[in-house]
């Protein structure tokens, strides 16, 4: 297990946790435009971005074995 799989593997759990916030709360967002929707899409997006930008800099280091088998237990992640 390497630090950039570990990086992706949290990004596309972070990834995933948005699309399903994003589909439990459709009928909420029902009166969006098309347009409202995307900006939607692309603001959640920027987040997810934005909060996983730091550990992937960190991971992107020579990080420890046990901290990575820290961070995939903490997240659940699935790095296979």
């Amino acid at each position: 297990m390497s630090g950039p799989t570990v990086s992706k593997a949290l990004h596309d759990r972070f990834e995933a946790i948005r699309r399903a916030e994003l589909e439990r709360l459709r009928r909420k967002l029902g009166s969006l435009t098309d347009e409202d929707r995307r900006h939607v899409e692309t603001i959640t997006a920027d987040i997810i971005h934005a909060i996983a930008r730091v550990p992937a800099e960190t991971l992107a280091a020579d990080v420890h074995q046990p901290t990575l088998e820290a961070m995939v237990r903490l997240f659940a992640l699935d790095t296979d």
